[in-house]
Order: C-alpha cells, then structure tokens, then sequence
C-alpha cells in the first residue's frame, strides 16, 4: 500500500515499522487497526497481532500508554506531544494532562562530539574560542545541551547551546512519518479530518524547524533586548554572534533566583510582590504593545537579579500576534471584564474563528451563562487565567477555530498569572491588564491611527478601482473565445485510482499465470518432446514458472494485509 508522504529510503521505512511495532507494544494496535497498518508490522506481530500492552502497563490508561510510546518513539515525538499538551482545542482533557508530563529525558552527548561541532562551525578549537569550558553540560535535552563557559577575548561567562549531532536527520525521518499517520488519518478515519491532522503536523514541522536553527533564536534574543532596552526592572542576555552558527548559540552567562525559589528570593532581600508586579507587566507589554511575546515564561525560564529584576531566558518558543489581532483581543478581554457577551462574538467573528455552521444561538447562550457566573464577583477578584479557559471550553464545544497564536498567547497568561500568584497570593493580573487593554482601545481611536487607516482604505480602493476594468474585460475576453477555464479538484480519487490499476495488474498478473498453467498442461497432453523422466520439457518448465509465479502472487497479497 502507497503511503503519502512516506519516502521509499530504506531507513524511512525502517523507522516506520519501528513506530507501528512500538505503538502495537504499548497495547495501542487499535489505532493500527483503524488506519490499517498490519501489513507493516513483523511476521511473527502479525500472525500473533494482539492489543495488550505490557504486563507492566497493563493498568495504564490509553493516555498514558501513549505518552510511553512517544517517550520511546524520542525527541520528535516528545516535542509533539508537548506541542499538543497546550492543544485543548483537538485534544480530550486527560490526554493534556497525561502530555503534559512528557519530559526530555535524554542521556547528553559526549565531550568529543561537542569539540567536533564547535570546531566544524566555528572553523577553530575550543581552546582558541575559550578560557575555560565545563566537559559536564549543565542541562540536556533532546535537540540540544548546554555547557558553562569563559571567552579567551574578554574573560566574560557565558553559556554555549549545542545542538545534538544527527538530531536534524532523525527529526527529518520522523515528520515524514508524521505526515504519513496524518495523512492516513484523515483517510481511514473520516471524522478527524475537521481537525486537519496534516495542517497539524505541518504546523509542527514549521516550529521545529525554526528550532533546529539557532540563529532564529539569537535574532529573537536581540529583539527582546531592542524592546527592553530603556525598561530597567527587565533583563535580556546579550549574543555573542561570532561564535553562534545555525547549530551553536553562544550568550551571556546571568547568576540569577529562579523565580519559583521563594525561599532564597526572601533571603537574598527582594520582594516577591514587586517582582510579580515586573513580570506581569513584562508579559502585558510584549503581548499588547510589542506584538512579540515569551511563549514558554515557565520558572524555569526565568530568574531574578538584584533590584528585584527579571531576566526572561530560552527563546525558542515565541508568539507573534499583529494589530489587528492585539486589537481584538484587547476588545475580546474588555468584553470579558465588562461582562459584555456581544462584544466577545462581535471579536470572535472578526478574528475568523466562527464559520458559518456555528450554531450562534447556541454559541451567544453559552457566552451568557459565561457572563453570568462572573457577573457578582468583583473585578479586583477575577482571575484571567480561569477566565481564559472557560472560553477556550466554550470555544471547543461551539466548534469554533481556535488560532494557534491566540492558544500560545491564552497559555502565557495563564501560565504568567501562576508565576504572580506563586510569587504572592494576592497578586491581581486583572488590575494591570485594564489599563493596558484600555490604552490598546483608545489607540486604535485616536485621530493619527483613524487617518492613517482612511490613508490605508483610499490606496487599496484606488488601486482595485484601476485594475477592476481590466480584469472583466480580460474574463470577458475568454469567456467569448471559449478559453475560460474552471478547474476542479477531486478530494480522494487519487488513491482510488491507484487502488484500481494495482487490483486490474493483479488480475491480470493472475490471468497470465493460469494461462501459463493451461498451455503447460496441454503440452503434456500432447506428449510433445524431448521428455524428461516421461513428461514433455516445455510443460514442466511451464509448471515451474507459474508456480514461483503464483508463489510470488501470494506473497504480495499477504504482504498487503488484504488476504
């Protein structure tokens, strides 16, 4: 069976076998089932196919089998499954929580290995870049590790992130596998093609990409450092660009509290309720005002500095929301705190999430009971994050299209909001998100914003006013001379074709042997020499030859999985 997607290199279909033998190991052989995979596992799996994990799995919920499964299957899979951990919007609720847990626990690479990376790209040995530099990273992970340092140049710390030798050839594999499932997905289980399993991966594909090139990563470190740059209580590592390559990210080394360390921030004098305050602030202005935020501001990414400062680290995951969207959702967050359902819709439709198959009776009658829950407490005691997720829920059950910046974004809040409540349990994100929010409103009124966008109108309605006349003479032209042309796609007929030409060249593979079998027969009917022990030669060597040929038949059609 063709399968989209998937290359016909050996190691590609090797892998593959892999994944199928490893999901049929954690007692997941339903899904191979369903999308019709049998024919790829071993000979011994076949004729044994069973759905039972491991003796020690076997109370283990599919969720977390599944986890298993990608937590062997390795770094691709894993970073999928945390990709899909912040998908509320595809995902049932305890897959998200059993996602969640998916860590890269994965044994760092050797010290020879790093030398043979620094030297390949950088063009020099370690000893010629750095004073000093620590064999033991001080974290790994499934793409990359990351090794304290000192410069030769300037004796300034720094830290030096390496990407791992051969991981782009192996997540190359492994998206192609991807894509495969996804694609058999939507073609053996028609109801998750609302979900768009290959939008899906090749949304993923594009993430880890930009991953797998730091220097994606440095230019949003020099970014964060531009927008920061006259914010004191805010502090962004510096780049050291002359040892940073596509697989090498070299950066100033910062000492700092990670933030959920309550303990020792008290002890070293700071005040967690000031430092809340400068995170949260932090986050708002990037989301509202730069348009360019922190997608992953965990503890872990974040330290504290004398002066209760914060220094945001590892920039891998970033958000990009433009005007039109921080508008919205300023407007959507605004509908919210003032209780105002139509406001919220009128933001919904406007960002495209609501199609025309939505029921909004339905959809304006959940929104209300969503008003209503919040409408007694007070403003000063709602909670941004709880909120957030309660029309994520809404937004799921309504079928409407969640974008994927708006997840990212609902994550960051979310999550930012936790940090702040950690850091003081009266924390209050909704008194600094009002004026924010507000400040958003009011710009797109101002009079310089409302005569720039006219501006904007008049050019584009000039410049579609031009070109309008020529483009219905042009359709006009071809519709007289008969050249118009309306092209239209068939969903599916492909494969369905491929289908067809395998089974008639199957058919007439068999038409061949019988014929061939037939022929032979008459000759030995006829008796015609030369003999060989008393049968005629031609209708022996005719038997021989459909038989390996029927063999050969019935191989390929229990090979298939269609016996």
């Amino acid at each position: 069976m063709h399968i989209p997607y998937l290359t016909d290199k050996y190691k590609d279909i090797k892998r593959f076998q892999f994944v199928v033998n490893v999901l049929i190991k954690h007692g997941l052989g339903h899904i191979i089932s369903r999308l019709n995979l049998e024919h790829h596992l071993s000979f011994w799996r076949r004729i044994v196919h069973r759905s039972t994990p491991e003796a020690h799995e076997i109370w283990l919920s599919v969720p977390e089998r599944l986890r298993l499964a990608m937590e062997e299957l390795g770094p691709t899979f894993i970073k999928f499954g945390q990709i899909l951990s912040a998908r509320p919007d595809i995902i049932p609720a305890e897959y998200i929580k059993e996602f969640e847990k998916l860590q890269d626990n994965i044994r760092p690479f050797s010290f020879e290995d790093v030398r043979a990376v620094i030297k390949k790209d950088l063009r020099l040995e370690i000893e010629d870049l750095f004073n000093e530099f620590s064999a033991q990273p001080m974290a790994a992970a499934s793409i990359a590790q990351v090794h304290r340092a000192v410069l030769s140049s300037s004796l300034s710390p720094v830290v030096v992130k390496i990407q791992r030798p051969g991981i782009e050839e192996i997540i190359e594999t492994d998206l192609h596998i991807l894509l495969a499932l996804a694609s058999l997905m939507e073609k053996r289980i028609p109801s998750t093609k609302r979900y768009n399993p290959v939008g899906i991966i090749r949304e993923f594909e594009r993430s880890i990409r930009k991953e797998l090139d730091f220097t994606k990563e440095a230019y949003h470190i020099e970014q964060f450092r531009k927008n920061f740059q006259d914010e004191p209580t805010i502090y962004i590592p510096r780049v050291y660009w002359e040892l940073t390559s596509k697989r090498i990210l070299t950066m100033e080394a910062i000492d700092g509290i990670k933030v959920n360390d309550i303990k020792r921030i008290e002890e070293a004098g700071l005040d967690p309720k000031v430092i809340a305050k400068n995170g949260a602030k932090a986050i708002l202005k990037q989301v509202f005002i730069d348009g360019f935020f922190h997608g992953d501001p965990h503890p872990g990414n974040i330290l504290c500095l004398e002066g209760n400062r914060l220094a945001f680290l590892d920039f891998g995951i970033v958000g990009r929301i433009d005007e039109r969207m921080q508008q919205n959702i300023a407007d959507a967050i605004l509908g919210m705190l003032l209780k105002n359902t139509q406001q919220i819709i009128d933001c919904f439709w406007r960002l495209g999430t609501i199609d025309e198959d939505v029921d909004k009776q339905a959809l304006k009658a959940d929104l209300d009971a969503f008003v209503e829950r919040y409408y007694e407490i007070p403003l000063e005691k709602l909670k941004i994050g709880r909120m957030l997720q309660d029309v994520l829920e809404i937004a799921i059950k309504n079928n409407l299209k969640i974008l994927p910046e708006f997840l990212l974004l609902a994550k960051t809040l979310i999550v930012m909001e936790g940090v702040g409540l950690m850091l003081d349990p009266t924390f209050e994100i909704i008194s600094l998100v009002q004026p924010i929010v507000s400040s958003v409103v009011k710009k797109r009124l101002a009079p310089s914003k409302v005569f720039h966008d006219v501006l904007k109108l008049t050019a584009e309605l000039g410049s579609l006013i031009k070109t309008l006349p020529q483009e219905i003479d042009l359709l006009l032209k071809k519709l007289q001379s008969g050249k118009l042309k309306i092209e239209f796609e068939h969903q599916g007929l492909g494969d369905l074709l491929k289908e067809c030409d395998r089974a008639s060249n199957r058919l007439s593979f068999a038409m061949i042997v019988a014929a061939t079998i037939i022929a032979s027969s008459l000759m030995v009917q006829a008796n015609i020499g030369p003999l060989v022990w008393g049968i005629p030669l031609l209708g022996l060597i005719g038997f021989i030859i459909s038989g390996i040929l029927g063999m050969f038949l019935l191989v390929l059609i229990i090979i298939s999985g269609r016996f």
